[in-house]
């Protein structure tokens, strides 16, 4: 049986805004969390200076995918059209690695 692992320098590279959103959506436990909701909460619980704009999630996003794979970046952090207009974005926390990323972080 595979064992689902995170690359070995996954922890050491990820920046501190990369952090707060993947703490963000583990403490929302599964739930669905529009893009607001998730910038707003990375402001408030980790005090960082995050855009208004919705690029500000789908950034982080990119990087995962550049670094290692657009199937990896949506297995951590996944995310779906809320409206049918494609303007607004609700994410959620990926279930592949949900286990390695809460023994991280001690949730």
């Amino acid at each position: 049986m595979t064992r689902n692992t995170l690359p070995d320098d996954f922890f050491d590279w990820i920046s501190p805004k990369k952090e707060a959103l993947i703490q963000v959506l583990l403490e929302a436990e599964g739930e669905w969390v529009m893009g607001d909701d998730v910038r707003q909460r990375m402001r408030d619980s980790h005090g960082l200076n995050v855009p208004d704009e919705s690029g500000a999630i789908a950034s982080h996003q990119g990087h995962l995918t550049k670094r290692y794979s657009k199937k990896f970046s949506r297995d951590i952090i996944d995310v779906r059209w809320a409206d049918e207009s494609r303007g607004l974005a609700k994410y959620r926390i990926g279930d592949k690695y949900i286990n390695e990323l809460k023994n991280h972080f001690g949730k």
